[in-house]
């Protein structure tokens, strides 16, 4: 269940908090599976020694139950270690995916910004331009800058971006 409800708010946030948390949980979930092995050998070695502890027909039993039970506990905590290893992968291939598209977003708006600032730049130096003289410069700048934007619009949509 704490996995679960990591694992939605993962899904909504690309922050590193929750993937810090999956890997705590993971360490839990290791410590837990190694200190059931232990408890194993501790059952085990009851198990050879109870003739000489003194243990009837009906402890040996129980004592074997437990151990089943142990085996059985063992092995979930293993199973859902390695799957807790496999969702923490795949969740960070998704926050990773997830930073490219936004860089990709981001990378986009640069570009259609510095498109019409470089034509508005081109026109704005300190040297003779063509159209200096004009009346409406300032109207065929921004009409080129305009274009400029437009042109790198249908450039994007012509390439699926």
């Amino acid at each position: 269940m704490i996995t679960e409800e990591i694992e939605d708010k993962m899904t909504q946030s690309m922050d590193n908090k929750y993937l810090l948390n999956l890997f705590s949980l993971e360490k839990s979930l290791v410590y837990y599976a190694s200190a059931i092995t232990a408890n194993g050998f501790v059952f085990e070695k009851l198990r050879n020694f109870s003739n000489r502890i003194g243990l009837d027909e009906q402890n040996r039993e129980m004592l074997d139950d437990i151990i089943v039970e142990n085996t059985q506990s063992q092995k979930q905590a293993e199973i859902y270690s390695n799957i807790l290893a496999s969702m923490m992968d795949a969740r960070a291939s998704i926050v990773n995916n997830n930073l490219n598209l936004l860089v990709k977003k981001l990378n986009t708006i640069t570009i259609w910004i510095m498109v019409p600032t470089f034509v508005v730049s081109a026109f704005s130096m300190n040297v003779a331009i063509p159209l200096s003289k004009h009346p409406q410069a300032f109207w065929i700048i921004m009409g080129l800058a305009i274009l400029s934007v437009w042109c790198a619009v249908l450039y994007w949509k012509y390439r699926n971006w």
